[in-house]
């Protein structure tokens, strides 16, 4: 039987509502396996760069642990007590990234979530330079915090189809190359700069110029998101891995609903890969200028995705005549 009124009814707290979302998803099955030996000091590293980086008054960090070592929970605790993290997820079985993500992405009330793997050491300034980018153009859909002018057709048909042929369009020498090799040295594969072809990403870059310059092209280890991309998405990853579920679930939708996939001109952000070196320990977060929080009285109509009334076919089509007939 119950007796009197429950107290929190008559508390009238109300729910804050930010304006974006950091997504973190890990998994770390044990620290016995050389691969994974040094992970949990790799995710110290990351969480610790993002609570030093991040504006807690316009964002919120939730953490997806897809069925951990129990190693792991003193990190996460550690950021818990200091209420630094607002929404922890474990799951009790490895989910698989893409499952993971999905189940958050599309139930956020924050117009804008980054998702970000658990081996990123974020910079000073990234969440300013990241929002930058978005309210300079309308049409960006994804912004990484670091030049990713390697993906630039990967799933970016519809900046090409609305800018090419309007010479909105950039191609020269604008990524300084310390930003080039640093990506490179975190991702620690020179065949990007090294392929053979008639694209030198190191030599040029693909950008939209503006008050803000934009590299068109974006990587999903580490990005930023109109959240509304991923509304009424139903569609479900039965496998827990398979190559290209990224592609298939997250990558392509932006570009679909006619929006960019771009990143920062200069580097914000660094991929650690799963053990720790001298710059992502030496790094100092001294003098953290935090993101500008009226920047979003600016970006919430910007937030909001348009009706696409072109079909997505023909501008595939339009996309294949540009990069064979046009880009030298």
């Amino acid at each position: 039987m119950r007796k009197g009124v429950i107290p929190e009814k008559i508390k009238g707290e109300k729910n804050i509502k930010k304006q974006h979302r950091v997504l973190v998803v890990f998994y770390i099955p044990n620290i016995e396996e050389e691969y994974y030996s040094e992970s949990i000091s790799v995710l110290d590293a990351c969480l610790n760069s993002l609570v030093n980086t991040i504006n807690f008054k316009t964002t919120n960090i939730t953490i997806i642990n897809n069925n951990s070592c129990e190693e792991t929970n003193s990190v996460i605790d550690k950021y818990m007590r200091k209420k630094q993290i607002d929404k922890y997820v474990m799951y009790t079985e490895n989910k698989g990234k893409v499952n993971a993500v999905l189940s958050e992405a599309r139930s956020v009330y924050e117009p804008y979530i980054t998702i970000t793997d658990c081996d990123v050491l974020f910079f000073k300034g990234w969440e300013q330079a990241v929002f930058d980018v978005f309210l300079n153009f309308s049409n960006a859909g994804v912004v990484a915090p670091l030049p990713v002018p390697f993906n630039t057709f990967y799933k970016n048909v519809s900046v090409f189809f609305n800018s090419f042929f309007l010479g909105k369009m950039k191609y020269e020498k604008i990524v300084n190359d310390a930003d080039i090799d640093l990506y490179i040295k975190g991702i620690n594969n020179k065949a990007l700069i090294n392929k053979k072809g008639k694209y030198n990403w190191k030599e040029k870059q693909y950008y939209l110029k503006g008050d803000t310059n934009a590299i068109i092209g974006a990587t999903h280890f580490v990005a930023t998101y109109k959240s509304s991309i991923f509304r009424n998405q139903i569609t479900y990853p039965e496998l827990k891995f398979k190559n290209g579920y990224e592609s298939e679930f997250i990558d392509r939708l932006a570009d679909e609903k006619g929006l960019y996939r771009l990143s920062t001109e200069k580097s914000f952000a660094y991929h650690i890969g799963n053990q720790l070196d001298e710059f992502t320990i030496n790094y100092s977060f001294n003098d953290v200028k935090l993101l500008d929080s009226s920047i979003f009285n600016s970006l919430i109509e910007k937030a909001k995705v348009k009706m696409v009334l072109i079909p997505f076919k023909i501008k595939k089509l339009v996309f294949k005549i540009i990069k064979k007939y046009f880009i030298k």
